[in-house]
Formats: C-alpha cells, structure tokens, sequence
C-alpha cells in the first residue's frame, strides 16, 4: 500500500514539473494572427502604389514624346504651308475718289488740268511667315494652337482708275503729265494717313485675326488663340 502511494506521489510531483515547465503564450508579443495578415497586405498595397507612381513618372515622358511628338509635328507642317501659301494677308480694303485742279498762268498764256481719279488702299500682314504660333499638346484629344500675328499695315495704295474732265494748254505754260502724277500722290497719301488716324489698320488687325483663326479651325484645330505682336 505504502509502495502505491510513493508511487502516485511521484507522478503528481511529474505532472506538476511539466505543467510548470510549459511554454506561457504572451499576447502582448504575439498579436492575432487576422490583424497581422491585414497590416501586411497593407503595407503591400502601400509598397506597389508608390512603385507604379515612380514608374509612371519615368514612363509618362518618354510616351508624350512617342505619341504627342509626331502628331505635333504634323499640325505643324500643315499650319506653316497653308500660311506660306498665302504669302501676303489683305485684310482692310479702302476706296476712294478724289479731284485735283491744276492751273498755270503767264501774263495772257493760261493752262489747266482738271482730273478724276479713284485709288485703292490695301493693308494687311505682309509677310504671313513672321506670325509665330505654338501647338499645345492635350491628353484629352483636344487640337489647340496659339497665334501671334505682326501689326498690319499699308500694303498698297494704288490708282485704279484716272480721267481727265477738262483742261486747256498754252505752249507758254504748260501743265507736264508729271506735274498731274505727282499732285495725284500728293492727294493719296493725305487720304492713306487720314484713315489711318481714324482707326483704318486697328480694323485690319481685328480682320486678320478673324481670318487666322477661321483658318485655324478650317484646318482641324478645336481651340485657338490669336493675339497680336
């Protein structure tokens, strides 16, 4: 009997050491498994995002310049031909009639010339391959340009038609056809800086600017700018 006892006393003291010697969980260590796997997959998706974002970043020029470039590129040999086939921009039109008297006298000897003429005054961009203009580029398809024209100007002022109403010559004083020529100039460039001081190229610059643009959008662009020098 005492045997038996001793024996079941020494399995007690057994258990009781393995119970003592076994591993104790620490919670505070060992977080729960599900809030470990989410704060991983986070960081993950954190991690990937800002990888494409630096990827984007290499990536995005280099494919502007792939598919933006020859596009551009194309628009702009289309605007520069269609205005070098214009070469010269009318713009403003101006018609005028006008009458000069010319009149010479020696004691007795007396001449006149009386005569009619009608002039054209044109203004307008010169040289159309002095306006400079820029292609924007757009990611959403959208064509845009922008123009800078030069100021218009006088580019003409010519007599269209001249008739002579009436006129008396004394060989003593003549009135030489080069005497009428050059009272004729005298009249039309009066006339030519008249207008311009009521406004006649600010109306130019306002037409060339209509022009440009409407050739602009007859040439496909959605968007256009036009200002002046």
């Amino acid at each position: 009997m005492e045997k038996k006892k001793t024996e079941e006393k020494s399995l007690l003291k057994k258990a009781e050491k393995l119970r003592n010697n076994a591993p104790v969980k620490n919670t505070a260590t060992n977080p729960h498994p599900i809030l470990a796997k989410v704060a991983l997959r986070i960081a993950t998706i954190i991690t990937l995002t800002l990888v494409a974002a630096f990827v984007l970043m290499i990536i995005l020029p280099n494919l502007k310049k792939t598919f933006f470039t020859p596009k551009k590129e194309l628009h702009e040999a289309m605007v520069t031909q269609q205005l070098l086939s214009v070469q010269e921009l009318i713009t403003q039109k101006y018609r005028y009639s006008d009458i000069i008297t010319l009149k010479k006298s020696i004691m007795f000897s007396k001449s006149y010339s009386i005569v009619k003429f009608t002039g054209i005054i044109r203004a307008g961009i010169s040289d159309v391959s002095k306006i400079k203009f820029k292609i924007i580029d757009s990611y959403n398809g959208t064509k845009s340009i922008r123009l800078k024209l030069p100021r218009s100007e006088i580019l003409g002022n010519d007599i269209v038609e001249q008739a002579v109403f009436d006129e008396k010559r004394s060989l003593f004083v003549p009135i030489t056809t080069q005497e009428i020529f050059d009272e004729i100039d005298l009249v039309r460039n009066n006339i030519a800086e008249e207008i311009v001081g009521e406004g006649f190229l600010n109306d130019a610059d306002s037409s060339a600017k209509k022009t440009i643009t409407q050739m602009m959008y007859a040439l496909g662009f959605e968007a256009v700018e036009v200002s002046l020098e």
